[in-house]
Formats: structure tokens, C-alpha cells, sequence
């Protein structure tokens, strides 16, 4: 079925963006996926297929005849046209009844999740255009899906955040896993583990899901787990995400091996540790609705420098939903692979999720925390409890 949340926030774009028309066109999409089609419902295209939204309120399905009952029944469509001969001619003569200045199609320069127009799909539309002769605008329809994929309905809210809890139930259980003279592809393993046995999928792919990473030298990065040993005195950091009922994760702790003789980290972790920490919570308590991603990413990035530490080779977050990385507006800094304007200057969205990830590099390893968050009017809202201590572990 189609989300009629999803449906009201893309007329609300459309006319805050002064779109007439959006047209979702596609064929077999479970072969050649057409990205906001499953945020907006759990339907598929099989024949050639138009989904027509217009800035008026008013929508249309132009589809196979033997689909043409799955869309009446959705119940979201003022018109469903299923095409007796000619995909093209039926959506030319839509186009040319509704007369739209400004067309939005699924294509892309920056944002893969708002580029799901198929170059064999395009050539259909434009022979449509042709067919009725159009001579208005045909623009992206990138602004519209960031809306439509990033703000998240209650019911998404609910189960990314079951994703974050079932994570944290296995981020808990690593704490009498976790031991020195392990090899981070122990730790690495565990997760994966426990990940199957209760039969989650993996919010990126399971080759670097988790990344584990501890002490000194360790490689780190889009990698999984490096052949290289836990020891006493060193951080373990664990950047780990999972889907749970089609909603994912992207978590990152971190854990402390005592060495001998200690109670507590030294000092100097800790306070490196409580640098990070604090970043996220100012970050976190400035995200609210209207703000954009580079000024958020500079107050973070100002407080680890700041504090003696040396700029992380990042961005601060990214969004997340159904995958981790969800597509659409970065935390980031206007370095040049972020500095687009609608990656970093876009102004974000009440309920829009995102992740909060600073990081730097001690003697002891990197720390690195990572929080998801939801953007509230009040600043950002922890889905779960934020990380506030080091997680000890001692050699029993």
C-alpha cells in the first residue's frame, strides 16, 4: 500500500518548490530499483509505469491493464489510466490535459537515492514530451525526494529506533565478549554472529559490517576488521548497523581494555573520549528545523580542534532510514567533495534522522562515537541513550 503521509509531504513540496508535476517512472523494478518507490510503498512496477503527482493535489497512475486494479486498490490515486496500447501516448495526453509548466523527474548529480530514472525510462518520457509537444521545464526532482525519503513518518521513527535498540542488546553482550589478546576479527565475528542468530540484515554490506578497530596503528576506514590484535591499554572502537523490519542503524561505541594494574583509562582517553561526547551533544542540541548541515558539522569540528585535536577527514553525519546511508543533505564542511550547495546548504526538516560521528586519534587508537538522531524544533532527540562513559573491560 501507499503511505498517504508520504503522499501529503510530496504535494507539500511540490508547491513550497512551485513544481507542477512529478512523474515516478519505471519498469520491473525489482531488477532495476527505482529508489523512493519502496519509501512511499511496498508496490513494485512490472510493466511500463507512471506515478503523477501535481502541485493542484491531484495524482495519476498510468499503468499495464493487468496492473491497473493494484493501483484503484491503493486507494491514493484520483486516476489510474491503464494504457491500452502506448505507455507514451496515455501519459503525452495526461501531460497535455494538466498542462504543467515545470516537470520534475528522478535524476540526480549528487544524490543516488533521488536518481532513479533509468536512461531507457527517460527516452519514453521525452518521446511523450515530444508526442504532446511540451515546451515547459523539466527539472530534478532531487528537492522533492529529499522531503519524501528524509522526513520519516512516526511509524519509521518507531522502527529505526527498534534498530538502534536490538544493536545496543548486542553492543551490551560484547562487554563480556570482548577481551585483550583477541584479534579484532574475533570482535568482528561476534557481531556477525549474533546479527544472524536473531536474523537482522546488515545496514551496509556484511564484508564491513562491523568495522572493529583498536589501538595504536590499527587501519581503519570502510574496511570490516584488520588482522591485528587487541591489547591491554588500548581503545576498541566498533562501528556497527543493522536492519530490523526494513529500518536500519549505524552505532559506533567504544570500549577500553584496562591494562594492568588499572581501574579507570588514563586520563588523557578519557578526556579525548569526553571531547567526542560533548561534540555530539553540542551538535545535537543545535540541530533543529531551517539549520544547515555546515554550520551544524562546524560545531563539532570547532570543538575537537579546539580542544588540541587534529581535524577529522569527514563529515560530521549523514542521513539515515533505510539503509545507512540514506541519501540527501550532509553535516559536513566545504571541503570539495562536500561543497554543493545542496548537500551541505539545504535547509533540514523536523524528523529528518541523521547520524552524529566525529572522531580523532589517540595513543591509545581512534575514537570514534556515533549517535542517531532525529531533528526536533527543540534540537535533535537521541534515538537511544547516547554513549557517556568508556565501556571498561578488565581481564578476569
Amino acid at each position: 500500500m501507499f503511505s498517504k503521509e508520504k503522499v501529503k509531504i510530496a504535494f507539500d513540496a511540490l508547491n513550497d518548490e512551485n513544481i507542477d508535476m512529478w512523474i515516478i517512472a519505471g519498469q520491473e523494478s525489482a531488477t532495476n530499483s527505482e529508489p523512493i518507490l519502496s519509501v512511499m510503498s511496498d508496490a513494485e512496477f512490472i510493466g511500463c509505469t507512471a506515478l503523477i503527482f501535481c502541485k493542484d493535489g491531484s495524482s495519476v497512475a498510468v499503468c499495464t491493464p493487468i496492473d491497473y486494479n493494484g493501483y484503484v486498490h491503493h486507494g491514493v490515486f484520483d486516476e489510474v489510466i491503464a494504457f491500452p496500447v502506448s505507455f507514451t501516448d496515455t501519459v503525452s495526453e495526461v501531460i497535455k490535459r494538466k498542462n504543467p509548466k515545470r516537470i520534475a523527474l528522478d535524476y540526480s548529480l549528487e544524490n543516488p537515492s533521488a536518481d532513479g530514472l533509468s536512461l531507457g525510462m527517460y527516452k519514453l518520457l521525452q518521446e511523450a514530451f515530444d508526442k504532446c509537444d511540451y515546451q515547459g521545464e523539466i527539472v530534478s526532482a532531487e528537492k522533492i525526494i529529499v522531503r519524501v525519503r528524509g522526513i520519516k513518518t512516526q511509524e519509521e521513527l518507531d522502527k529505526i529506533k527498534i534498530a538502534c535498540e536490538e544493536a545496543e542488546k548486542i553492543f551490551d553482550d560484547a562487554k563480556r565478549f570482548i577481551k585483550p589478546g583477541m584479534n579484532c576479527q574475533d570482535v568482528y565475528k561476534f557481531f556477525q554472529d549474533e546479527t544472524e542468530r536473531k536474523g537482522f540484515g546488515y545496514s551496509w554490506p556484511k564484508s564491513c559490517n562491523p568495522g572493529v578497530f583498536s589501538g595504536y596503528g590499527c587501519p581503519g576506514g570502510h574496511m570490516g576488521a584488520p588482522d591485528f590484535p587487541i591489547k591491554k591499554g588500548s581503545v576498541v572502537n566498533v562501528d556497527f548497523g543493522i536492519i530490523v523490519d526494513g529500518y536500519s542503524c549505524d552505532l559506533q561505541r567504544m570500549y577500553y581494555m584496562l591494562d594492568d594494574g588499572e581501574e579507570d583509562a588514563p586520563d588523557d582517553i578519557k578526556n579525548a573520549f569526553y571531547v567526542i561526547r560533548d561534540a555530539i551533544e553540542m551538535a545535537a542540541k543545535a540541530l533543529k528545523p531551517g539549520t544547515l548541515g555546515i554550520d551544524i558539522d562546524k560545531i563539532a569540528r570547532d570543538h575537537v580542534v579546539n580542544n588540541g585535536f587534529a581535524e577529522y577527514n569527514c563529515a560530521l553525519g549523514h542521513p539515515m532510514g533505510k539503509v545507512a546511508h540514506d541519501g540527501g543533505p550532509l553535516l559536513a564542511p566545504a571541503k570539495p567533495r562536500y561543497d554543493k550547495d545542496e548537500l551541505i546548504r539545504t535547509p533540514l526538516f523536523e524528523n529528518m534522522v541523521f547520524t552524529l560521528e566525529p572522531g580523532l586519534e589517540t595513543r591509545a587508537g581512534h575514537i570514534g562515537l556515533e549517535e542517531d538522531v532525529v531533528v526536533k524544533k527543540d534540537g535533535a532527540h537521541f534515538i537511544v541513550e547516547p554513549q557517556r562513559e568508556l565501556y571498561l573491560i578488565k581481564e578476569e
